[in-house]
């Protein structure tokens, strides 16, 4: 080989170890198209009725983030009737569906945290106050994963031990924890508001024998989200 040929080669070798060092590890697109309003991964007739009651105003939740835009179709930051005329279109076939672009996950664990804190002060204002930890983040994202392509368990990881073991794999200092797994949307609020309607997964993250939380979630097809939460102490 020429020192010529040597030298591109070398030269191109770089540049891709840069570009793969550039990535964002573990990034995920969002998949969303327009129109679909309750992210079910289909336009119907049910999106243009939510996209209709909430411009009368008579919808019983307000629209945020994703789901919002999803709803506006023409893209002018109001949901009007027109809008829910063009998702109807779209369900009929009269429109293409289009896929929304450039938006990448994020679990906004602070924000999450501050959810979870505004409710635990809402039931009992003694309560102490949860520290989002980012090592407790990252163990629920892995725990996340493992749920989402191996185990399908909450409590068992693939070897068959127990889920305290990524805490301790991970050098993550307790004297107790729990944890707790939802599949919901992308949307942190939402995730945040299913967990708190489990009677037992309430429970624990109202008990003031925890003081730090962590939030991952994941998922493999960019439309539900497996989240997962650590509490410890």
């Amino acid at each position: 080989m020429s020192r010529k040929i040597k030298v591109i080669t070398a030269a191109i070798a770089v540049t891709v170890l840069i570009w793969l060092w550039a990535m964002p590890f573990g990034a995920v697109e969002i998949k969303r198209c327009y129109g679909d309003v309750n992210n079910d991964a289909y336009v119907t007739t049910e999106d243009a009725r939510i996209a209709l009651m909430v411009a009368a105003g008579i919808y019983e939740h307000e629209l945020f983030g994703l789901d919002f835009e999803a709803a506006d179709m023409d893209g002018d930051d109001l949901i009007k009737t027109t809008d829910a005329r063009l998702i109807l279109r779209t369900a009929a076939g009269h429109l293409a569906t289009v896929y929304m672009e450039g938006y990448e996950f994020d679990e906004h664990p602070e924000e999450f945290t501050e959810i979870i804190n505004d409710y635990r002060f809402e039931k009992d204002r003694k309560s102490i106050r949860l520290t989002m930890s980012p090592e407790l983040c990252e163990a629920a994202r892995v725990a996340a994963e493992e749920y989402a392509t191996k185990t399908g368990s909450a409590f068992l990881r693939e070897d068959g031990s127990h889920y305290y073991k990524v805490l301790d794999e991970m050098g993550i200092q307790y004297t107790c924890a729990d944890k707790m797994i939802v599949n919901a949307s992308f949307g942190y609020i939402g995730a945040a508001e299913k967990i708190l309607a489990d009677s037992q997964m309430e429970k624990a993250l109202l008990s003031n024998n925890f003081s730090k939380i962590g939030v991952g979630a994941f998922s493999t097809d960019g439309r539900t989200f497996y989240w997962c939460v650590f509490v410890t102490k």
